[in-house]
């Protein structure tokens, strides 16, 4: 059964030139990138993943890695621990293929793995296009090796998008649920407006003022226009919102918001004062 590597990047069957690509079968997740970029940059490779099934099955995969024109060792701890992949690259050297190392960690390059021959050693960044960029430039790479770009079985990388995606939305939702949590959102009614309202008096003490002295229905344009006369227990912050009330002419204040009048002068040149006792009578 081909694992998911083989799947989304089939290793290369075809008879024209190619390059084998060598590494542990720990690091099969970690090697997918670069084969993408590879297949993408139209390189043909072959490779290998998991032990051989029978006898018949390894001859072909070691003929496969001879008739390479360059082999590429990914390498790492796991590669330098792994004993059939060293089986394999020493295969190769002693069958005097060139062989190129990818120095992925910075450890040792050859002697762990016992190369005694000559092969290239390059310490890449870590990125995929850093070593595409590293096997490119190596000597021993032919443009014989690169054919059209292959397309590519991108499920992989979609099912990784479309879990991330979700991870963001719970992250997101979360996020929000929280927020609710904490900040619950006040009603309208709450907050002393009623869906009912039309006309938008943004000051709590002037709506509740108006509210009050049209019945408590609705605040409409009609409703307000007909007001001539109000009480106001407190003076609004924003004087100005009177003028929303077109016909108003008299304010009947209560002793806190006469007091309060004297820093308003407007309201002495807009309107007919009455100060009244705490009822508004």
């Amino acid at each position: 059964m081909a694992s998911k590597t083989e799947t989304y990047y089939p290793p290369y069957e075809g008879t024209e030139p190619y390059i084998h690509l060598c590494f542990s079968d720990r690091d099969e997740r970690k090697v997918r990138p670069l084969l993408r970029r590879l297949l993408l940059r139209g390189c043909r490779v072959w490779y290998c993943v998991g032990y051989a099934p029978d006898r018949a099955s390894e001859t072909a995969r070691r003929r496969r890695m001879l008739e390479a024109g360059l082999t590429v060792l990914y390498l790492t701890d796991n590669a330098r621990q792994d004993t059939e992949l060293k089986n394999y690259l020493l295969a190769c050297q002693n069958a005097h293929r060139p062989i190129l190392v990818l120095n992925t960690d910075g450890g040792d390059s050859g002697l762990s793995l016992g190369l005694t021959g000559k092969f290239a050693s390059v310490a890449p960044g870590p990125g995929a296009s850093d070593l595409v960029d590293a096997i490119f430039h190596n000597p021993n790479f032919s443009q014989t090796y690169l054919g059209d770009p292959l397309p590519i079985n991108d499920r992989l990388w979609f099912r990784r998008i479309s879990i991330l995606l979700i991870v963001l939305a719970l992250l997101l939702a979360a996020g929000v649920g929280t927020y609710l949590y904490l900040y619950p959102p006040v009603p309208q009614a709450q907050a002393g407006i009623l869906p009912e309202d039309t006309l938008a008096i943004e000051d709590p003490i002037l709506r509740d003022a108006v509210r009050a002295a049209i019945g408590g229905g609705p605040i409409t344009e009609e409703s307000a226009a007909a007001l001539d006369t109000l009480y106001l227990s407190q003076l609004p912050e924003d004087v100005s919102e009177l003028s929303l009330l077109p016909r108003l002419a008299t304010l009947r204040l209560s002793q806190e918001a006469a007091q309060a009048a004297p820093e308003h002068p407007a309201l002495y040149d807009s309107y007919t004062l009455i100060v009244t006792g705490g009822d508004g009578q």
